[in-house]
């Protein structure tokens, strides 16, 4: 077998070290295939021209990366990428420790393989991962029965207690999709008597409770100032274009990938259902909206007639991994607030997409060396912008409702199947964002503590608790409870997905859905 015997060497410990997959049988196959004698020496040459390709692919299926041809596909985004950012990439794929880790054992290997036949070790290897696998599922059985002994309380059930075989799953997802696509949130008519006021959605892209949380902001003075919070609020994407389409169409039920690309239901877009009720439209950015049509994206799921123009006299702050230019946040908001307070409309809905936080983003001047510090540095100066923005606001005595409502997350912290910054498998980490409201008008009083919304929810809540705004107006005097625009908002159980791949909590695991139609637990666990 040769240097291929330190070829699955290598792979069984990034595998043991959760780095990998290790697809058993295929592996095992391949190493039969390189085992057998073969006594000409063309044919030796030709198994090693086959070999070379088919143990890369292998290598390729075992790693958690996209499938090949979902890779393929995107290739011409890719081309978009400038250089330092396509290096960059690089080297979060590869670990300096782990490159010496391997170096150390092929030195180890070299000196062994002049005594040692190292192929029947490679060999040996292999055949323990089932072995282990066994070990381990028997060990876990025995805790479970144990578990089960133990004394149960009436009307409780545990929460794994759920099936989670792949037909029990298959047919969970499937029911899922069907009771969403028959909800529905319908705007009632604004009240003549009722105190007018804007609605501004922040679609922030990258922005995840876990991003938060690792860039230790949970108690920024904006994330404060919010009066309701959804604790649990499933984006159900880790994309900008499908994250987009969800937002516009989120008065109807969550739909699949698949579904995001046909034509949209009329009814159930949001920002149509607002202009319906008398708010006029508005559409900014602080970017191009080029990049993977994200603009025709938005353009298809608007439902009106609002278009962007992009605010060339906002400063350029940096440059996206295309190298267009990414404006100021507070720029672009502030120019239009100030176009806005010169019209006559009475109400008026924007739609605000930002992108500052992107992953790949370049800094116009310094920034860090280390990505986790720049994102960390990225994120402090946006919510100060969204701070200040609420501050600009709440000077011009209008009333606004400000809600931030993040596309997905930037996974910046990621986890041993996914580096940092890749978003493929849309994981709990990435789906569940941090989404608030904050009320801004001269009549309004803040508690000392938000009104929390605790239950699964995801775009259909948001919309419910925006048409029981505009039903009730949430500014007259004496100022309504907050609780009841929450008050049994309806819940979203946690399914998110990209092309291809679903995450999907069952009780207390979140299980994936790979592109082969296997389904398997998440291993969340940090690198």
């Amino acid at each position: 077998m040769g240097i291929w015997s330190f070829y699955f060497f290598g792979k069984l410990f990034l595998y043991f070290a959760k780095y990998i997959d290790f697809h058993f049988l295929p592996n095992l196959i391949f190493a039969i295939a390189l085992l057998i004698p073969l006594r000409q020496r063309w044919l030796r040459v030709v198994r090693q021209v086959i070999a070379v390709p088919v143990g890369i692919a292998l290598l390729y299926h075992d790693a958690w990366l996209p499938p090949a041809e979902q890779a393929l596909s995107k290739l011409p985004l890719l081309m978009q990428f400038d250089a330092a950012y396509l290096l960059e990439l690089v080297g979060r794929f590869v670990s300096g420790q782990i490159l010496l880790i391997l170096l150390g054992m092929y030195l180890i290997f070299a000196l062994l393989d002049r005594k040692l036949r190292m192929s029947t070790f490679a060999l040996l290897g292999i055949l323990s991962v089932p072995t282990i696998a066994f070990v381990q599922s028997s060990v876990t059985r025995v805790v479970t029965v144990s578990d089960s002994n133990q004394t149960e309380i009436p009307g409780i059930v545990a929460k794994d207690a759920v099936p989670t075989t792949p037909e029990a799953l298959d047919n969970t997802l499937k029911r899922f999709y069907e009771a969403e696509a028959n909800r529905r949130v319908h705007f009632s008519e604004v009240g003549q008597g009722d105190t007018p006021f804007d609605i501004i959605l922040l679609h922030t892209c990258s922005l995840a409770w876990d991003d938060v949380d690792f860039a230790n902001l949970l108690s920024h003075p904006f994330l404060k100032r919010f009066d309701i919070v959804f604790d649990n609020f499933n984006s159900a994407a880790s994309y900008s274009g499908p994250a987009a389409i969800r937002v516009l169409r989120g008065t109807c039920g969550q739909q699949s990938h698949a579904d995001l690309y046909a034509p949209p239901n009329a009814e159930c877009l949001l920002m149509r259902q607002l202009e319906r009720v008398g708010f006029e439209s508005a559409w900014e950015m602080n970017h191009n909206g080029m990049f993977g049509g994200f603009s025709e994206d938005v353009i298809a799921n608007i439902g009106t007639s609002a278009r962007f123009t992009e605010d060339t006299s906002a400063r350029p702050t940096q440059r996206s991994f295309d190298g267009s230019p990414i404006r100021d946040d507070y720029d672009v908001l502030s120019h239009w607030w100030l176009l806005r307070q010169q019209q006559s409309v009475p109400r008026m809905a924007l739609f605000y997409n930002g992108v500052s936080l992107h992953d790949g983003n370049r800094a116009i001047g310094d920034r860090p060396k280390s990505t986790a510090e720049y994102y960390k540095q990225r994120l402090q100066n946006y919510l100060d912008e969204l701070e200040r923005f609420a501050q600009l606001l709440e000077s011009s005595g209008r009333r606004v409702v400000l809600v931030l409502i993040p596309e997905h997350g930037a996974n910046i912290r990621g986890d041993r199947m996914q580096i940092s910054g890749l978003r493929e498998i849309p994981t709990a980490a990435i789906s569940l964002v941090p989404t608030g409201v904050s009320l801004i008008g001269p009549e309004i009083a803040h508690a000392a503590a938000p009104v929390n919304v605790d239950g699964p929810t995801s775009y259909l809540a948001l919309s419910e608790m925006l048409s029981r705004m505009i039903a009730t107006d949430p500014f007259q005097q004496p100022q309504p409870p907050l609780a009841d625009y929450v008050r049994n908002l309806p819940q979203t159980a946690m399914v998110a997905e990209n092309e291809n791949t679903v995450i999907m909590r069952t009780g207390s695991k979140y299980m994936m859905r790979t592109p082969d139609g296997s389904w398997s637990e998440y291993d969340t666990t940090q690198r």
